[in-house]
């Protein structure tokens, strides 16, 4: 699983974007793609996290099945 850095998440909305540490373009995710049990307490910017990559339904690539590390 590759690993990446919680640019921003805004809870309101329930969306945010992962910055991989490989590089390459920032990986938008949402609420829903959270594994951890506790959805209440979100990610925070700066926190390393692992993910898996697919694509939306605009064919471009996300975050999914995101966990703490």
């Amino acid at each position: 699983m590759p690993f990446g850095i919680v640019i921003s998440f805004d809870n309101e909305k329930g969306h945010g974007s992962i910055k991989p540490e490989t590089g390459g373009v920032d990986l938008r995710f949402k609420r829903s793609d959270i594994s951890w049990d506790n959805k209440l307490n979100p990610p925070m910017a700066g926190e390393r996290l692992s993910y898996a990559v697919e694509t939306n339904h605009n064919s471009e690539p996300c975050a999914v099945n995101i966990q703490p590390i």
